[in-house]
């Protein structure tokens, strides 16, 4: 009998280390095949998102991290103790003067169908007399409509933060906050939490 306890034992530690094994050669697999993407010619120019599903399924707001690099002007959701890439997207920075903060930042306010309180058009009598950034017009209007800002995450008290853009050029273009494509910066909303933190490095 107690033999066959022993061998019971043994195959549980054997069944035990088989789904770790699995698990992590599964793991190796996805960060393998991300490192795979990032060697590719076209990764600073390309505009395609690489998706990790499996790893996407476990971000939970609370277990993930987003990155921001300037110089490969490229985005990644982490997930996990490990901070494997979830996702990787192209990403917009701020152009000449009007750079993105470098450092760690937690998101401090999230808005799905967010408008700029700055950028966006001036009208006077029903017509449009300027369009950008409202400080810089100097005549008189009596309606500003805000610039849309759709999945907006905001990082910092100066106003920068991410957000979609449908002008998500391959060089830093913006007027300092992050632009994304759409259905990545979705994710990114969705997998994140007020208190994410944010690391912007160059």
């Amino acid at each position: 009998m107690r033999s066959a306890f022993q061998r019971l034992g043994y195959i549980s530690v054997l069944c035990a280390a088989s789904v770790s094994l699995v698990s992590c050669s599964s793991s190796s697999l996805s960060q393998q095949k991300h490192a795979q993407f990032c060697q590719r010619h076209d990764y600073h120019s390309s505009l395609e998102v690489y998706r990790d599903e499996a790893l996407l399924q476990q971000a939970n707001g609370s277990n993930t991290r987003v990155r921001i690099d300037i110089s490969d002007q490229r985005a990644q959701l982490l997930v996990g103790d490990k901070q494997e890439v979830a996702m990787d997207l192209p990403c917009c920075t701020g152009k000449a003067g009007k750079r993105t903060p470098v450092g760690t930042y937690p998101i401090k306010k999230k808005i799905a169908a967010k408008r700029s309180n700055i950028f966006g058009s001036l009208y006077k009598n029903g017509r449009q007399v300027h369009r950008g950034d409202r400080r810089k017009y100097r005549g008189s209007y009596d309606r500003f409509v805000g610039s849309s800002l759709p999945y907006w995450m905001r990082l910092t008290d100066s106003g920068i933060g991410m957000h979609y853009s449908a002008y998500v050029h391959r060089h830093p273009g913006s007027n300092g906050c992050v632009r994304m494509p759409r259905e990545a910066v979705r994710t990114i909303f969705a997998k994140t939490l007020v208190g994410t933190p944010v690391d912007i490095v160059h």
